[in-house]
Parts: structure tokens; sequence; C-alpha cells
């Protein structure tokens, strides 16, 4: 990047540079800026409040400004509490934006706060999830009608299918909790969507039994008990009783009691109602046997928030005749990197189905097999297109070479390195006595219980440290009963289990329990970059210890000194070695590749001619010329 921008202030460590010349910079390079609305002005007013509101505060506040200015009343008498000139400047943030821009103004604020809470707001849903993206693609792309979801939270599938092009001629949303509904009310009249709104708990009552919808969305609460006995008088679950254990089932038959004829609902479950036996079983093979399962689509891990485990959305129609003369669309989408981009063009578009493994699967075969509706069951029956094996046996082999063709590019810069004096060895211990570091043990996170909120989420643990996850943006409130607190430049180490350091490039990190915060207090002997490499030498192995949990003493690790500037050569070096360990293994993944597609090419008969296979040339060519 030798044609990038020249910094125009700062340090070395900490450039700066001029925002016109970057922005011109990606532009050459065919990336467009996003247009910002006013949204990141709102934002930024908002962290004003932060450590004094919590994420449920500080999301009613601004939604509560934000209807206040497009509707032109005075905002709600109970919105939080804050100190009159933030309330000011927040206000003055909001009334910067356009009118027409204050839905996506408020759902930027909202996303941001939903994912400072983490598993916290998954009661509620969350603004921009992966999940609410695919059932609002799925309903953009039906025809106009009905629109419901029976459990819409912040209403935040039924909005973004509006925003996406859907067009119904009625937006109905139920939901059991009264916050989550007033937050979706908001964002329609920022949005501008009219949406049909009733608090109702709809596994224990069905408030609209005539209710027929032409698309159901429905991303419902995991692992609900059912209570009572209405399980086995409800005229919904004519499929039969769903299990006390599980109201997954429930959902389920709600939705397909309220479709229209020609209507289809989009409902996402765990995996565990596609196999299960039992009641779960029975209910699932009736789905079968009537044609209610148009397809399933088994999702990837990490879709939510707030969980890690994979989804599978059902495609449910109303029972149709001649059931057993259907098929069942089976889709695995388990290594798909964006399958809410794409599984509105799978179920619509028979060519696109090409871009997913798939199957059609006959009703009578899914009912032989117990009903098992586990997309990778059915999936690994379809032969391969060879086509497909071809490209990616090629594609491997041109990816492999490119990689070898940076990395001889790049390996001169690495061997650069070319020899250091001798060093005079010091422990972190001697290093604090004679002030050049200084070192804070963290504490256990318990003792933060009364910590501001924006201090607790940002809490470091040993595995954060031992996998580098700090946060990149730090925090402009100051906290002197903090000491622990770390600023920028400290270094954070663990020696629990192995021993792993890093640098804290933000600062407003709180150590816990075996979490060490070290400070250079005098920058002229040590770099925090260069402490954290050598803390992690292997000669420090020797100092661990203990019968359960492998620990070494913080004070007892050697750091070897150098000279300064030698310092700054060692952190070259290293972290050239570590981009150089980066491309082999990305080598190795594409080798492995290769061989899956080369072993699928026998199977599948793909056409692997040796003679077109790219060999990387060393530069010999080159060279020459």
């Amino acid at each position: 990047m030798d044609d990038f921008p020249k910094r125009v202030a700062g340090t070395e460590s900490k450039p700066l540079f001029s925002r016109q010349e970057v922005t011109a910079w990606l532009e050459r390079r065919g990336h467009s800026q996003r247009t910002d609305a006013g949204e990141t002005g709102v934002w930024a007013a908002l962290n004003l409040v932060r450590g004094e509101l919590s994420a449920d505060d500080a999301a009613d506040l601004v939604l509560s400004l934000a209807v206040a200015r497009k509707t032109g009343a005075s905002a709600a008498a109970d919105i939080p509490h804050v100190a009159p000139e933030t309330l000011t400047r927040l206000e003055d943030a909001i009334a910067r934006v356009d009118i027409s821009a204050l839905g996506s103004a408020a759902d930027f604020a909202l996303e941001r706060l939903a994912k400072a809470q983490g598993k916290l707001g998954a009661h509620l849903g969350f603004v921009g999830s992966r999940t609410s993206t695919l059932l609002a693609n799925l309903a953009a792309a039906r025809p106009d009608g009905v629109l419901y979801d029976p459990a819409c939270g912040i209403g935040a599938a039924l909005i973004e299918s509006v925003k996406l092009g859907a067009r119904p001629v009625k937006v109905i949303g139920h939901d059991i909790n009264p916050r989550a509904l007033r937050i979706a009310a908001q964002r329609a009249e920022l949005h501008g969507v009219d949406i049909e709104l009733t608090k109702t708990n709809v596994l224990a009552e069905d408030i609209e039994p005539s209710l027929r919808a032409d698309v159901i969305l429905l991303e419902p609460p995991f692992g609900v008990r059912l209570d009572g006995s209405m399980r086995l008088t409800d005229a919904r679950f004519d499929f039969g009783a769903p299990p006390r254990s599980s109201a997954d089932t429930a959902w389920l038959q709600h939705a397909v009691a309220h479709l229209t004829e020609t209507g289809r609902a989009y409902v996402l479950s765990p995996a565990g109602p596609l196999f299960r036996g039992g009641e779960e079983g029975k209910i699932r093979t009736e789905f079968v046997r009537r044609g209610c399962v148009e397809a399933v689509v088994g999702l990837p891990g990490k879709l939510l928030p707030q969980t890690s485990i994979p989804l599978a959305l059902w495609v449910l129609r109303h029972p149709v005749k001649d059931a057993l003369t259907e098929s069942v669309l089976f889709i695995d989408a388990s290594d798909s990197v964006a399958p809410e981009n794409h599984i509105a063009a799978w179920l619509t578009e028979p060519a696109a189905q090409d871009d997913a493994p798939h199957a059609v699967v006959p009703i009578t075969d899914v009912l032989a097999a117990e009903s098992v509706l586990v997309p990778q069951r059915w999936v690994d029956r379809t032969e391969r297109n060879p086509r497909e094996i071809t490209k990616a046996y090629f594609g491997g082999w041109t990816s492999i070479n490119e990689t070898i063709g940076q990395l001889t590019k790049d390996l001169p810069s690495f061997q650069r390195f070319e020899g250091f004096p001798k060093s005079r060895v010091m422990t972190v211990g001697e290093l604090v006595e004679q002030e050049v570091l200084e070192l804070r043990l963290g504490r256990p996170k318990d003792r933060y219980e009364d910590a501001p909120g924006e201090l607790r989420e940002r809490i470091v643990t040993a595995a954060d440290v031992r996998d580098s996850t700090l946060r990149r943006t730090g925090i402009d409130t100051k906290y002197d009963n903090y000491p622990e607190l770390t600023i920028e430049g400290d270094v954070l180490a663990t020696a629990m289990n192995t021993i792993r350091a890093c640098v804290d490039t933000a600062g407003g990190h709180l150590p816990s329990t075996g979490v060490y915060r070290l400070r250079v207090l005098d920058d002229e002997v040590l770099s925090p970059s260069y402490l954290a490499i050598a803390l992690t030498g292997s000669w420090n192995e020797r100092f661990q210890g203990g019968s359960t949990i492998q620990r070494a003493s913080i004070r007892d690790l050697e750091v070897p000194l150098v000279p300064k500037s030698q310092q700054q050569e060692i952190e070259l070096a290293v972290h050239s070695l570590q981009l150089l360990h980066e491309q082999v293994k990305s080598i190795a993944a594409e080798a492995g590749a290769v061989r899956t597609a080369l072993l699928d090419g026998v199977r599948y008969n793909a056409p692997l001619a040796k003679s077109t296979i790219p060999v990387h040339n060393s530069g010999q060519d080159e060279r020459d010329e």
C-alpha cells in the first residue's frame, strides 16, 4: 500500500490521517462510503449516558425522543432521568436527523445497545439480527396479503419485511411482553409501518381463531414448557398434543392453524423437533403425512447472538389433498456463510438451488424413515454436481498457488532480522521494584457488581487474553474508583494453564480473576508490545505448576532486556513470523479442500485433467526475463 495517504498528525504508534484523503483512496479501490443520516451523532450523544443508564433505559430514551420528534408531541413523561445537559445533547442530535431517517437512526442505536447486552437482550429480539433478516427476505419474496408474527417481540422481522419490499395489506403482531410491544409500536411509528399489535400469550390462548394469514413469520422462544391441560383440548393442536416439556411443536401447529390455503409459514426452531421421538415424532409424522412440510433448511450455528446452536427453518403450508404424491425439499445450509441472503432464492428459483446442497424427497420415503427431517440425512444421498467438483478442485489449486506466490514475495522481509546484543534477564518482580512496571491483579467478577454498566460490559477474563478478544474502542468517562482499569498501551497477561499476554490498544478494561494488568512506567527501557511477546517465551513455561490447574507466578516470569531499537526489530520479526504461520495454515486448509475435491472427483466422475492444473512458478521465469 505504497500509495496510502501519509500521516498528517499523531505519532508512529497512533497516526492520524486526513479523512478526505483516506475516503478518496478507498473510493479508487471500489469501496463506497456508507451514508450517515445522523445515526452516528445520535449514538455519540447516547454514549454520554453509558454507565448512568442501563441499556434498556437508554433504548427507551432514544425511542421516546425520536417518536416525539416525528409526531411533534412531547416526550413521554416517564422517560429515564438523565442530566439536563445530556438530554439536550441527545435531543439536538435527534433534531439533526431527517424525519425520514429517524427509524434508521433509532435502529442503529438499538442494534448497538443489544450487542452490548448480549444474551440479556435475547428475550425481546434484536434489531438487525441475521434471523430477522432471513425471515424478512422470505416475506418480501411472497405475494401481498396478511403478514402475521405470533411472537413478534420488538417487531424486528415484521418491520424489516416492509423495508425489504413486502407490501402486506395488513400486519399483525402478537407477543406476551408489554415492553417489547411498546418498542415495536415506537419502531413502527418511526418507520411508517402500520402494525396491529396485541399483548397475548399465544400458547395459552388463541385470541383470534378466525385469523388467516398469507405469510407467517415465527422465531419463537426456545425451550418453553407448556402448562395446564389446554394442550389436550386446544383445536389448534389437530396434529397431536404437544408434550409438556417443549412448546416447539405447539408453535408449529399454531402457525399452520392460521394459514390461508395458499399461505406459507416460515418457522425457526432448534434441531430437536426434526428428529425427536415420542409425542413430537407423532406430530411430525402427521405434518408430513398431510403435506404440511414443504421444505426444511438446516442452518449454521451462531445465527443468533445469544446462542451458537444450529437452527432449522420449517416452510409450512395448509394440509393438501393427495399429499402422498408430494415431496419435501431439503436444503443443507449448515456450511453457508450468509444463508439469510440466499434462502428466498433457493425456495423460489430451482436454478438457484445448485448453490446449496439439496434433495427433493418423496413424502412416502420420508414417512418410511420415521419422518426424520434432518436435511443432512437426505442431502447426502444426492449426487454431487461434477462441474462443481471440478471448479472446487482447480479453484483450490489456484488459491494454493496464489498463497505460495505471496509467501515467496514476503519471505525476504520475514528473514531480515539478523541478530541482537546480549540481553540482561530481569523478572517481572524486579522490573516492578525498579519502577519500570506497575503490576495489578484482577478481581473476581462479583467484586464488580456495583460498577457502572459500561464497565461491567468490559470485564476481561483469562480466555479473552488467550484469544486476544479485547474491545477495539475505548471509553470517554474517567473512573477514579477503579485503579485497575486499563489505559491504552497496558499489557494484560494470564498465567493460568498457559502463559498469554496482549496489548490493550483501546483501554477501559477491568481485569478479572487470573488476569494481570502490567503498565510500562519507563518507556525508555521497555516497549509494551515487546513485553507481551517476552512474557510468552518458552523459558517461562518452567515456572508453571499445580496439580489441577497449571499456573505460574507472574512476578517470576523473566523478560530479556535489550535496547529499545532492538525490541522494535524483534517485535517486527515476531509479527512477520505470525503472518507466515497464518499463510501456512491457509495453504494447509486449501490443500485439504483440494484433497476432498480430488476424492469426490473419483466418486462422482468429475473431469480432473492433470494438464490443466496450475503449478506455481517460484519466480525463475520472471528472473530470466
